[in-house]
Order: C-alpha cells, then structure tokens, then sequence
C-alpha cells in the first residue's frame, strides 16, 4: 500500500500538461469523424475524451495544489514552458466537442475562459524567458514542440468562433477580436517556422533526432485551415466584411498548401526513424509493413513516448481541416482527401493509445 501511495505521489509530482496531448489528438480525430458522418465513431471518442480529460485534470489540479512550485520551475524553464500550452489546446478542442455534440455552450464558454486565463499565463512566462536569453541560444532550443504558441492562440479563435455562432451573437467586435487571435496564429507560424525549417534541412539530422512534435509544422497550419475556413463560412454577412473575408480565404489555402507540403516529408522521417532505431540487425517484417505498429506492439522494438501523441494531433488535424476547406470552397474533390486519411488517423490514434496503456502498466 505504502509502494502505491509512492508511485501515485510521484506520478502527480513528475505529471507534465504534455499528456494533454492526447486530449488534443482525440478531440481532432472525434471532430473529423464527425464531418465525415461517422457519428458513432466521433460519439465514442467523445466520450473517452470527456474521460481523459477529467482524469489529467484531476492530476494537474493535484499537483498545483501539493507541487505549486514544480509547476512554476517548469515554466520558468524555456522549453518546457510552451509544453504547458497542451492543456490550453486540449481545453479547447474539448469545448469545441461539447458544442459539436452537446450544445453545451455554458460549459465550453467556461473552457474558453479557463484557456484563455491558461494562455496568458504560458505567454507570460515564455516571453520573460525569450527576453531572458541570447538570441543564438533561443534558435537551438526551437523544435516542433515551439508550434504549440500557434496551435493554441488559433485554437482561442476557433472554440471562440464556435461559441459565437452557436449562441447566435453577431457582434462584430467578437468576431474581430477572434480573428485577430487567427492572423496572429498564422503571423507566428511564418516567423517561427524558417527557423525549425533550418534545423530539420540545413543542419546534421539523424534518424533518432527526429521527433513526432515536429509533425506540429503541419498541424499548425492545419489548423489555421481549420478556423479560417470556419471564418469564411460565419462571418457576418455585411459589407465591411467582404474584404476580410476574401484575404482569409487566400491565407486558408495558403496555410492548407503549406501542411500539405510536409506531409511526405513527415511520412519519410517517420519511417526512416521506426525502421532504425533500436533496430537491431535484419527489420522486421512486421515493422516494414507498417513502421507505426511499434507505437504499440513489440518487446525490444516497443518506441511510445507521451509525445508521440503530437503524431496523432497533426494528422486528425489535416483531416477535418480539408473536410471545412472543401465546405468553404465548395469543392467536392478535395472532400475526397480525408476520407481515407481519416482512417490512417484514426488507425495512428488506436496505436498510440495502446501504447499509452502498456506504458501506464508497465509503472505498476
């Protein structure tokens, strides 16, 4: 019993929002699901995801309440700072499920303002370390985890366009105020990006330094995607708006251009890294046949970690994001995309959850 209460203790105390993570990627995958008229699917997910979250808040809570200042040391650590950004995406992928599924508008407006809170204070703290340190130091500390600032400034803009359309409030001021939480998004994802592009192709990267956050390069302008196209589809119909609303369709498909460029490139980085890494000798048949089976399967070849599930978020993400693109655009071919990237998605999310669950087992 005392060994039990050792290993909760230590779990609440070394918990990281990183975990959050995989709210994230259940969420997306629930949301595309449901655009691609699975709703059984996006129900079930829904509601693991209502699990999930709950639990991982219950342990944050426990740990500000027993480990206040860990938290405040990891956020004033600069890399580890933008990992809390997880629990403000999560927040908000999870309200925007609960207008999708419950039209629980009271609740996701909670959630928004609770990210909202979340963010600034993530913000806060990042920019006092950025301030901090050298330039040159900052540049080699950039990696796909740097992403998250812009997954969760759009990620406010879209449960915030999700509420205002649900509660029917057309105030423009609103609509304004969320848009400009989108432009910024996309703003920072074009400053931040060159500087990872020059690490992922002008620098020295070895098979086992590649990392599934970098997959966040394409969820980020997936889901700008994702909230521009939900802006051009519930601006208010007035005038003044037709210009905005004519530059975020441009900036939409530039963004849906952008992350689809990088899938290939994800695709061969991920192979190469699960085809030798800790791979010993002759590959396996079984991991050539599909690389991603050792997220879950395997004994020497097992390869999860929590942030594997920065993998999954991208790829759901990409998913729902074309299904809105070709909604606003009116385009039936490009509907047809994510109707069979949709099951890869879904087919990553199962692995890596398995893997998820060996790895809390194997802390027993």
């Amino acid at each position: 019993m005392r060994q039990l209460g050792t290993i909760i203790s230590n779990g609440i105390k070394d918990f990281h929002p990183v975990y959050f993570a995989m709210v994230m990627a259940t969420s997306i995958v629930s949301i595309a699901f449901e655009a691609m008229a699975f709703s059984y699917i996006a129900k079930i997910l829904f509601l693991l995801n209502l699990v999930f979250y709950s639990i991982l808040c219950t342990i944050l809570a426990a740990r500000l309440l027993l480990f206040r200042s860990n938290i405040i040391a990891d956020l004033r650590i600069f890399p580890r700072a933008w990992l809390y950004l997880t629990f403000v995406v999560g927040t908000n992928t999870i309200g925007t499920q609960l207008v999708i599924f419950q039209h629980a508008t009271a609740l996701a407006s909670l959630l928004w303002l609770i990210a909202l809170i979340s963010w600034i204070i993530c913000i806060y703290f990042i920019l006092s370390g950025l301030i901090l340190m050298r330039k040159k130091t900052v540049r080699k500390m950039m990696n796909g985890a740097t992403l998250l600032i812009i997954v969760s400034t759009v990620s406010i803009a879209l449960l915030g366009l999700r509420l205002l359309d649900a509660t029917a409030i057309h105030a423009a001021y609103a609509y304004f105020a969320a848009w400009i939480f989108w432009a910024s998004g996309f703003a920072l994802y074009l400053f931040i990006v060159p500087l990872i592009i020059d690490r992922l192709f002008f620098k020295p990267l070895e098979p086992g330094d590649w990392e599934a956050p970098y997959w966040i390069c394409m969820g980020a302008p997936a889901i700008i995607t994702l909230t521009g196209s939900e802006f051009v589809m519930h601006m208010p119909a007035v005038p003044e708006w037709e210009d905005i609303r004519e530059i975020t369709l441009w900036i939409t498909i530039l963004a849906w251009v952008i992350g689809t460029s990088w899938i290939p490139y994800q695709v061969f980085m991920d192979i190469r890294q699960l085809t030798t890494v800790n791979v010993a000798g002759r590959v396996p048949l079984w991991i050539k046949t599909f690389p991603w089976s050792r997220l879950a399967f395997g004994r020497r070849h097992y390869f999860y970690d929590p942030s594997s599930w920065s993998r999954v978020f991208p790829i759901g993400m990409y998913t729902a994001c074309t299904l809105s693109l070709a909604k606003a655009t009116g385009s039936a071919s490009l509907g047809i995309i994510p109707q069979y990237w949709g099951w890869f998605a879904l087919l990553i999310w199962s692995l890596t959850l398995i893997g998820t669950v060996r790895s809390v087992i194997s802390l027993r």
